[in-house]
């Protein structure tokens, strides 16, 4: 974690928040030696916001084995944001449909940092393993719906990724910006960006990106193994998912959906 040089940033505060973001899918409970690795902060400093999180409720402390876990109070924090997203919900059926037709998944996401924060998906009913969820986070800069968010930024949005990039991984930096710049491209020729094993190796997908409801800039992703979504049929599924954000983004959404059925488009 870095501290900021501005005399209005609130150092305890963001150390706080720093604890929290540290707990993960496959690190729920941590000790305080866990989270002070975690954070680069002392563990005299992670034991007094661990203290004051849990007198919050927002950490729970277990006794038994003196590890540390969210509480689902911290779903609180989150309700405001996702109610503010609603129209999010417009957009399942038409997932659905794209999900079955493509025989894999349909997501859509927003940023956090470098990555992108799953807040809706669908499935097909014949994917047997359960696929990324809500919550789960991907990256940006190796995933199709990454690829079409920074395409679709703005200027100054992109400029703070690729910074943060270089902040993270100097030596790499040259090359994802690369990979993003040809995504931006290719988001441009075609109006989505596709990720052809360059997240997971047998995984490809297409992506779209799309505004939210609150003005939000979000992505959609529709992918699956390559035994399922192979590389030639990319192109059809980034028409599609195209279509379903165009959509998506014109729908009268206040209790309704789009003013005709969704059903994808032609085949080429």
């Amino acid at each position: 974690m870095t501290e900021s040089k501005d005399r209005a940033f609130v150092n305890g505060l963001a150390r706080g928040l720093a604890v929290m973001s540290a707990f993960k899918p496959d690190r729920n409970r941590m000790s305080l030696g866990e989270l002070s690795k975690e954070t680069g902060l002392p563990k005299t400093t992670v034991a007094r916001l661990i203290h004051t999180l849990v007198k919050l409720g927002y950490v729970y402390a277990d006794p038994d084995s003196g590890r540390f876990q969210l509480h689902p109070r911290v779903l609180t924090l989150g309700y405001p944001v996702m109610a503010s997203m609603d129209k999010r919900h417009v957009a399942l059926p038409m997932m659905q449909e794209l999900a079955e037709y493509s025989r894999g998944t349909v997501s859509l996401g927003i940023r956090d940092g470098l990555s992108m924060i799953l807040i809706e998906r669908s499935r097909d009913s014949t994917v047997r393993a359960l696929p990324l969820d809500i919550g789960s986070r991907i990256p940006i800069h190796t995933t199709s719906m990454g690829r079409a968010y920074f395409a679709a930024a703005g200027e100054f949005e992109q400029k703070d990724i690729l910074a943060q990039i270089e902040t993270f991984d100097p030596k790499g930096f040259k090359k994802i910006e690369k990979s993003l710049r040809e995504g931006e491209r290719e988001y441009r020729e075609k109006g989505y960006c596709t990720a052809i094993g360059s997240w997971e190796n047998d995984v490809n997908a297409v992506g779209v990106a799309v505004e939210l409801s609150n003005d939000a800039l979000a992505a959609f992703n529709c992918g699956g193994p390559s035994t399922r979504i192979a590389e030639e049929n990319l192109d059809d599924l980034g028409r599609r998912l195209a279509e379903l954000a165009r959509h998506f983004q014109t729908a009268d959404w206040v209790g309704q959906l789009p003013p005709r059925p969704y059903k994808g488009v032609s085949p080429p």
